[in-house]
């Protein structure tokens, strides 16, 4: 037990210096030098979780997995342009000053950058809850335990961004880290890591053909 506890507090040591320039700020006026300094610190922090445990880990790598994955990154790129050609740009929820840290939703490349990175951390945090941190326990203690430590770190959001959001991602996080835990313990790690990216995408997308969304 004490093990669990250590390897939970190295997470959380890694989790704070991630996101310490990340939550609950904007990107879209940011150089992109600074974009790339945050990615590459989502990316080094995940290899520092991974890195040496990466035996350790079950990720099923074919055809449908990685395909499935590529196109939703491409997507995910590509969104930008997708989202102006079909939608119409939410400015009157984001004139509402409590919205303006909700940079997601303007679907600007630089901040779509960053979040994609930071998505890939998560499931690298995810990754090493599960097979490191956890691993040796029964499935289900396994998913009640990930599922408990999921819901004190979108907790955490409540420092970050405004109550109404950070309770609404602490709530959504119960069923996703029940289903993304089971997914990742069966090796679909790159799936879940698809439909997290998806899930902003739709999320978000759905304020660009809302045109009367306040809140």
């Amino acid at each position: 037990m004490s093990i669990i506890f250590l390897r939970t507090l190295f997470l959380l040591l890694v989790l704070a210096i991630a996101n310490v320039a990340y939550k609950g700020r904007a990107f879209d006026k940011t150089s992109w030098g600074r974009i790339i300094s945050l990615s590459l610190i989502f990316v080094i922090s995940s290899l520092v979780l991974l890195g040496s445990n990466y035996k350790k880990l079950l990720i099923t790598v074919n055809y449908i997995t990685t395909g499935l994955f590529i196109i939703i990154t491409l997507i995910w790129f590509t969104f930008p342009k997708i989202i102006r050609h079909y939608g119409k740009y939410p400015s009157l929820y984001l004139k509402d000053k409590k919205n303006n840290d909700r940079f997601m939703v303007r679907f600007e490349l630089p901040s779509m950058t960053v979040k994609y990175f930071e998505v890939l951390f998560q499931q690298a945090t995810f990754l090493f809850l599960l097979f490191v941190v956890l691993s040796g326990s029964q499935k289900i203690t396994i998913i009640f335990l990930f599922t408990l430590i999921i819901i004190i770190i979108h907790l955490g959001n409540l420092f970050f961004m405004n109550k109404k959001w950070a309770l609404f991602y602490t709530a959504l996080s119960i069923p996703m880290a029940i289903i993304f835990g089971y997914m990742i313990l069966g090796g679909f790690v790159f799936i879940t890591d698809s439909i997290h990216l998806l899930f902003y995408l739709i999320f978000n997308a759905t304020y660009w053909f809302n045109y009367n969304q306040k809140s």
